[in-house]
């Protein structure tokens, strides 16, 4: 019966990618996500680290990271191909999005489809979203005419990009799901800026949406805060507090996924690894050729201290005596802007590759213990902490 089964699955996904439109939401509520098996000579590639995982936890954490987005499928491809047994996955902005969609049930090549489906910018965006200078002076009229106590200060205003993740909810899951309704434990960073009034004293801080925590709470609403960049996305409500982009806090979800791990009673805990797929800036000296604009030293500093955050979480994070590690994976894909939809398909391939090459061989640790010594020096840290 496993036999017929898998064919029928196989033949289905065959007839989606043919392009029938009405098989493909018939197939897609039914959340299948089909087991993919490689020939036993490739597995072989991939046993160390595949052994590595057996009798511990193993936890997902997806970085932010803009449209590279789409290069977290590539994890989600080897994780369904290996059979991996995720326990919880934990997200942030960009890793917000996928790690959801995921968790409600999309498969990696539901998800890459509808990563290749995506043409346009103006239809997540608005009219006119690669004309940035134009975008923030219509935000920026709009603003003198909002009504007091409105906050909206951004480039885009987000509808479209809050219909469709409604929207492919509901193709995909049958409707937009709050977090009590999700069969595979997700959790979004985002930051919370409060209510944005006078009578609001306390203090900004992280914020996780999970079923623990926010079990009420809309995931497709969380997704948003998680991703709401300030400046380019405006703040989501959510009760009565406005959330912003859970980059600001963490940039990739290490710390929280670890603190969840350290929650649990000592006692009979299992090993933990976490698979950390980190899509940002990985170091790199600002270069020009000509001469280095305004926004181009914004954003290198934003990076580099998202940079420095990610750091800090791995020399915590990262305690193998203590039965702790992080397998930090880099796809490499942050050359990509957020308007540049025409690289979605060469970034969905190469990003792949490296996956498989970072993970293949006894070296699937190697990018953590290179950036940890990279945090040392960076972070003038010299004994082991």
């Amino acid at each position: 019966m496993s036999i017929v089964i898998t064919l029928t699955v196989r033949y289905f996904e065959q007839y989606i990618r043919a392009g029938g439109l009405l098989m493909k939401r018939l197939f897609s509520k039914k959340a299948i996500k089909p087991a993919l098996k490689y020939p036993d000579h490739e597995s072989e590639r991939f046993k160390p680290f595949l052994d590595f995982l057996l009798g511990k936890k193993v936890y997902l954490a997806l970085s932010g990271g803009g449209l590279p987005l789409v290069c977290h499928i590539a994890i989600l491809r080897f994780i369904e191909t290996y059979n991996i047994p995720i326990e919880k996955i934990f997200g942030v902005s960009a890793g917000a999005v996928i790690g959801g969609f995921f968790a409600a049930g999309m498969s990696a090549s539901q998800l890459r489809e509808a990563a290749l489906s995506l043409k346009n910018p103006d239809e997540l965006f608005g009219r006119g979203s690669k004309h940035l200078l134009f975008r923030a002076l219509k935000a920026e009229l709009q603003s003198l005419f909002t009504k007091e106590g409105a906050i909206n200060p951004s480039i885009y205003d987000g509808k479209n990009l809050d219909k469709y993740i409604e929207q492919t909810f509901i193709e995909f899951f049958g409707k937009a799901p709050l977090f009590r309704d999700l069969r595979q434990y997700y959790a979004a960073v985002a930051f919370n800026i409060g209510a944005g009034n006078e009578l609001d004293t306390g203090e900004s801080e992280k914020a996780v949406f999970s079923p623990v925590k926010t079990p009420a709470v809309s995931v497709k609403d969380a997704i948003i805060a998680s991703m709401s960049i300030p400046g380019v996305l405006p703040p989501k409500k959510i009760g009565g507090s406005y959330y912003v982009d859970g980059g600001i806090a963490e940039h990739l979800p290490i710390i929280t996924a670890f603190e969840d791990w350290l929650e649990e009673k000592k006692r009979g805990r299992k090993k933990l690894v976490i698979i950390a797929v980190d899509l940002g800036y990985l170091g790199e000296k600002l270069r020009n050729k000509t001469e280095i604009k305004i926004h181009d030293m914004l954003t290198y500093a934003f990076n580099v201290r998202g940079k420095m955050i990610t750091q800090l979480s791995l020399l915590r994070a990262h305690k193998p005596n203590e039965g702790s590690f992080v397998v930090l994976l880099k796809p490499r894909c942050y050359d990509i802007g957020l308007t540049e939809f025409e690289k979605i398909p060469g970034a969905l391939d190469a990003s792949y590759r490296r996956i498989l090459k970072q993970l293949e061989g006894e070296n699937f640790l190697k990018e953590t213990e290179e950036d940890i010594e990279k945090a040392r020096r960076m972070l003038g840290i010299n004994e082991k902490i």
